[in-house]
């Protein structure tokens, strides 16, 4: 009897431990199930477990600093100096080169200033300097090549008095006489384009006289501060950009000539025209016919004289173009 009572309790224990066993593998089973079905995070990759949208604008922010266009400058030639990162001008103090003052503009939303460097600058580096109001300050140096020099004898049309020496000096004094009234024209205060410039005439550019040379005429010199474009007699003539015509006239060696303020001290110069079709003060946006092609003044044969001024500073209408001409 006492025997019979023993054997019942041990196998009760052998079924209770049965049972315990069978309900941990049932518990380690769905851990095991749980853990599998869970997302993996590989630790040397994050792995995105939501649709949030990070903007990497904000990630990326970095201090202004400026930026220089093109990366390569020589005596005659534009640049354009862009803050990156500053979208306004209301914390800036003052931006200079060598200590001379910049005009800053917004160009495609970013603090912008336009450069003519002479064709008679001295090569070598220049400070710019951009101050904020709360005296921190951005430095950059601009660097300014020496163009080769290139000396071509010329001639003066018998129309303007031939190849005498008297010849020479009244085309050497009426020369610095027109240029006088030429810089002395006003700029506005505003900036009065916003999309690129534009070729003068249709279709592709001929330079038959390039920016930049000197010409010999008897005993003196004269740089050549535009481009002689092919076109001719009666070609139309078109506004590069959008402006305010501020001079409309009749020089001795520059013949009829339009000029366009397109504010901030940017100016171009149309010469030698057969016609204009414009008047003074008259606003004409991009790509309005403005006058005609022709011969009139100092020219050997019908062309188109243009010429690009910054701040009185006639550089290479071609740079120019390749720096703030339509890209297509």
């Amino acid at each position: 009897m006492i025997k019979h009572s023993h054997q019942q309790r041990h196998r009760g224990r052998k079924i209770l431990l049965t049972v315990l066993l069978l309900i941990l593998l049932g518990i380690l089973a769905a851990i095991y199930l749980y853990v599998q079905s869970a997302p993996r995070v590989d630790y040397k990759k994050t792995v995105a477990t939501s649709s949030i949208t990070v903007n990497k604008a904000v990630l990326n922010v970095t201090e202004p600093f400026l930026s220089i266009t093109p990366d390569s400058i020589q005596q005659g030639e534009p640049a354009l100096i862009t803050v990156e990162g500053l979208t306004s001008t209301s914390s800036v103090k003052s931006f200079t080169i060598n200590n001379i003052p910049l005009v800053m503009f917004l160009h495609n939303d970013r603090v912008t200033a336009l450069l003519g460097v002479d064709l008679r600058a001295i090569p070598g580096t220049y400070p710019l300097v951009l101050t904020f109001k709360d005296g921190k300050q951005i430095r950059e140096n601009l660097i300014i090549n020496e163009r080769p020099l290139v000396k071509v004898p010329f001639v003066i049309p018998e129309k303007l008095g031939g190849n005498t020496r008297a010849s020479e000096r009244e085309l050497i004094s009426t020369l610095a006489a027109e240029a006088k009234i030429i810089n002395a024209l006003p700029t506005g205060s505003e900036k009065l384009w916003t999309l690129p410039f534009r070729s003068p005439l249709k279709g592709a550019l001929v330079v038959s006289d390039a920016y930049g040379y000197t010409r010999i005429i008897g005993k003196s010199t004269m740089p050549h501060k535009g481009v002689d474009l092919n076109a001719p007699m009666g070609t139309s003539v078109y506004a590069m950009n959008r402006g305010m015509i501020i001079f409309t006239n009749y020089l001795r060696n520059y013949g009829n000539t339009i000029i366009i303020d397109h504010g901030i001290g940017l100016q171009t110069v149309y010469i030698h025209l057969s016609e204009i079709n414009v008047t003074e003060k008259q606003i004409v946006e991009k790509g309005e016919l403005i006058g005609q092609s022709g011969d009139t003044g100092y020219v050997l044969n019908p062309h188109l004289h243009l010429s690009v001024k910054i701040w009185d500073i006639s550089i290479d209408p071609i740079k120019f173009l390749e720096l703030l001409g339509s890209k297509n």
